[in-house]
């Protein structure tokens, strides 16, 4: 078996029991494994903020992610008061896949947090992650401003 069926078989494993065992609670899970791995992005210099407009969130979230492997596209849409980011086939898209295919819902997603700090470095606002949407091949996460 490859190191990445290793890790992906982990991950799925990793992610089924948390939500056996802990149900939608699970999903606060996000904040502790996004701040691991906001540290890790930072400490490696990955964060790089390059401009102020729902473009350059985009061209930025999606560089970021590359540097962590594959991924499809990340698209920004502005509202009055919400952004709303979708990335489109990440690194992740495989294990959620699996999970879904199992009918369990991907309880702690890799890229919550780095989506959160990146939306508000950008866009110099507090905000707050509404709701995230995932399905095969997008995740969708909506925020909104809390200023």
């Amino acid at each position: 078996m490859s190191r990445e069926r290793v890790h992906k078989a982990f991950i799925v494993g990793l992610q089924e029991a948390l939500f056996e065992t802990h149900g939608e609670m699970a999903l606060a899970l996000n904040r502790v494994a996004g701040r691991a791995m906001m540290e890790y992005i930072e400490d490696e210099e990955l964060l790089e903020i390059t401009g102020n407009t729902a473009n350059s969130l985009a061209h930025d979230v999606k560089k970021i992610i590359e540097s962590l492997g594959d991924v499809g596209d990340v698209l920004v849409e502005e509202g009055e008061d919400t952004i709303e980011l979708i990335i489109v086939e990440c690194p992740f898209s495989d294990v959620k896949r699996e999970l879904l295919d199992r009918d369990k819902v991907p309880v702690v997603c890799p890229f919550a947090s780095l989506v959160l700090k990146a939306t508000e470095e950008t866009f110099g606002v507090k905000m707050r992650i509404v709701s995230i949407d995932v399905d095969d091949e997008e995740c969708r996460f909506v925020m909104e401003r809390t200023e």
